[in-house]
């Protein structure tokens, strides 16, 4: 990453202007003590004063790769120096974990890294359940990641198909708990963190509303609790109760990312067609 100093930045200490260019204070130690930062050629403190003209550089590049790489056929939507998006079937783990140490995303994001030379830790910025589809945005250095996650965060936008005929458009605002005595299941509860889900009914059927939403908030699970919990939850969910009779899996896919790569100076959205066997719901249902 280079910034040429502008009129603004005159007099200003090298570590507030990386602050107001969207770097966190943690990342800016990290970078310090490794030298990769650097004003006209030379490795820089972080104090150092700024004038017009400088020519700040950062070495954005991660080589502490951990995945297991493990080849798979990855149907990739987006990609440039700092950011690779990914189309998710239902089914696949994102990251390894003690259930799945293996056969995941990850896994394959870490063996395409190493056939493209990519010296990158895998870095999901979003996160999907096991079952539900769609679009996941891996950050190649951390700065990316902190930035669509903290200093700008991106919009996500997701469809659904729930039970029963949900109002035409609503917001959900309760805070969600883990549930107590579970490790996976989350709760509606006073005493949980804020979240948020805007709503808008696309199609309706007697017995089925074809849904899209907006997460303003990243909750595990948050969707599916928010739906469930207002009477609708997503057909094919059975952790939240919900008619396995349409589809095998729960009818949620993440089918649209925006967000501002800061690198290239402008907006971009990501979209992702809906999966089939949701199709196969709707043409029978509606």
């Amino acid at each position: 990453m280079k910034i040429i100093a502008s009129k603004e930045d005159e007099n200003l200490p090298l570590k507030e202007i990386l602050i107001n260019r969207g770097f966190s204070s943690t990342l800016i130690r990290k970078y310090k003590h490794s030298g990769r930062i650097l004003v006209n050629n030379e490795i820089s403190i972080v104090n150092r004063i700024i004038k017009k003209g400088d020519i700040i550089e950062l070495y954005l590049d991660d080589d502490n790769v951990s995945v297991k790489p493990e080849k798979m056929e990855l149907n990739i939507c987006y990609e440039d120096d700092d950011i690779l998006v990914v189309n998710k079937e239902a089914g696949v783990v994102v990251h390894p974990t003690a259930g799945y140490p293996e056969n995941t995303l990850a896994n394959g994001i870490a063996w395409y890294y190493a056939k493209k030379k990519i010296k990158a830790s895998i870095r999901p910025v979003n996160r999907l359940d096991r079952d539900t589809s769609g679009l996941i945005i891996f950050a190649k250095n951390p700065f990316m990641q902190n930035y669509l996650q903290i200093v700008c965060p991106m919009k996500k936008f997701y469809i659904a198909i729930v039970q029963g005929d949900l109002e035409d458009r609503g917001t959900i605002d309760l805070p969600i708990k883990r549930k107590p005595g579970s490790t996976i299941e989350r709760m509606v509860s006073d005493d949980g963190d804020r979240a948020v889900t805007d709503f808008f009914v696309l199609k309706r059927s007697e017995k089925l509303s074809f849904v899209k939403l907006e997460l303003k908030t990243g909750r595990t699970h948050q969707i599916r609790v928010h739906l469930s919990h207002i009477g609708h939850p997503i057909i094919g969910d059975t952790l939240y109760g919900s008619d396995t009779s349409y589809i095998k899996r729960q009818a949620l896919h993440a089918y649209r990312l925006t967000f501002r790569q800061p690198f290239i100076g402008k907006c971009i959205s990501i979209y992702s067609p809906i999966p089939e066997d949701m199709k196969a719901v709707l043409k029978n249902a509606f």
